[in-house]
């Protein structure tokens, strides 16, 4: 009896840790192909595929998650670059605003320029 004790205690003690950790987060990593693995070895196989597959085997989970992983940092990115540029411009217009009139129409063009996007591909 008292060996029975001992080892559920101790399945308890290392299995405990295991459920109260946090899903990782894709900041952890330096790509989203190794943040979909650790999200996958943390959930497990069936749920990993419940949250990410969408076909009707849900086959294409680890694809999906890499995808959608990759693209959040590429919007993540691309805001910080949006910030700075808005940040740039109204620099400009705050230190010369005659000269920042004469040579952007708003500050929409000029955070266009900045992030050097022309007029045309819109």
């Amino acid at each position: 009896m008292r060996r029975v004790l001992v080892v559920s205690l101790l399945v308890a003690a290392i299995g405990a840790p295991a459920a109260f950790a946090a899903d990782p987060t894709p900041a952890d990593f330096k790509n989203a192909a190794k943040y979909c693995k650790a999200v996958r070895d943390s959930k497990g196989f069936e749920a990993f595929a419940t949250q990410y597959g969408t076909n009707k085997n849900k086959k294409n989970a680890y694809g999906k998650c890499v995808s959608a992983t990759a693209n959040a940092k590429a919007e993540k990115r691309e805001d910080a670059q949006d910030a700075k540029a808005t940040a740039d411009c109204k620099k400009q217009r705050s230190d010369d605003a005659a000269k920042f009139t004469q040579t952007y129409k708003n500050l929409g063009q000029c955070v266009k320029a900045q992030n050097g996007k022309d007029d045309d591909d819109d």
